[in-house]
């Protein structure tokens, strides 16, 4: 388990907490229907917001970003101020399984590679509640992309604690919530690679040079770099699929 403080050192800087890329923020929000303007949003997992910035960008509504770490969420307002949207977004600190919204408040939730923290079909039930009659929620979790993964791939999972289903198993799933699948998409590989092994990688070998001899700290970044080269070898098996759904 990485050390909070630690974790965060790592990740503060970066652009981006998890995989992900606007034009694949952008891509998913096509499927949906027109969203009125006044639209009520909420961006649960938020990290430093590049996502919620872009969904500022195509709905002129108010959002809610929700994370629990407050840094996070002072970087975003600092930049969505520079965008000037800060005025429709709102931050609120605060635990993606414990979220202080009155039942039906939101037309549309979003979250990108956040949900498998409580769990996939755990998170959906989870959040549903807080939709509009008619609402919709898209969401990004990792899945199989090809049966029968390699040894090496899966045990590497197994370890890290969170296996991935079918893409198959994942639409059972958004049945199971009650929600109804309107369309799938897979994130590209610039959004895992370009946008955030790149920058995480470079950060490792500047967090090296002045904490490799820490062996707690070494091991935490001798595993994310693992985490970089799994992707690189087995990318065809795995990845993030966006899941559009709405509450019927």
């Amino acid at each position: 388990m990485i050390p909070d403080s630690f974790f965060y050192q790592i990740f503060e800087s970066l652009p981006r907490q998890g995989p992900g890329c606007s034009g694949a923020t952008r891509k998913a929000w096509s499927f949906l229907p027109p969203i009125h303007k006044n639209a009520a949003v909420l961006d649960i997992g938020c990290g430093s917001g590049t996502q919620t910035r872009e969904l500022a960008s195509l709905t002129p509504g108010t959002i809610v970003a929700v994370d629990n770490h407050q840094p996070f969420l002072d970087t975003l307002v600092e930049k969505a101020g520079r965008d000037g949207t800060g005025w429709r977004i709102k931050t609120i600190c605060a635990s993606m399984d414990a979220l202080p919204f009155e039942k039906g408040r939101f037309d549309l939730i979003w979250s990108e590679g956040a949900i498998f923290i409580i769990g996939f079909e755990n998170g959906l039930k989870t959040w549903k509640p807080f939709l509009k009659k008619g609402g919709f929620m898209v969401v990004s979790d990792a899945d199989w992309f090809e049966h029968n993964p390699p040894q090496e791939l899966l045990q590497w999972w197994e370890k890290e604690g969170y296996v991935p289903a079918s893409e198959d198993e994942m639409k059972e799933r958004v049945n199971r919530a009650g929600l109804r699948l309107i369309a799938t998409y897979r994130l590209p590989e610039a959004g895992w690679w370009d946008n955030y092994y790149v920058p995480m990688l470079a950060r490792i070998a500047e967090l090296k040079k002045t904490r490799g001899a820490d062996p707690t700290c070494a091991a935490i970044l001798d595993s994310l770099e693992e985490e970089a080269e799994m992707y690189r070898k087995y990318k065809r098996y795995y990845g993030y699929t966006f899941f559009v759904m709405q509450k019927v």
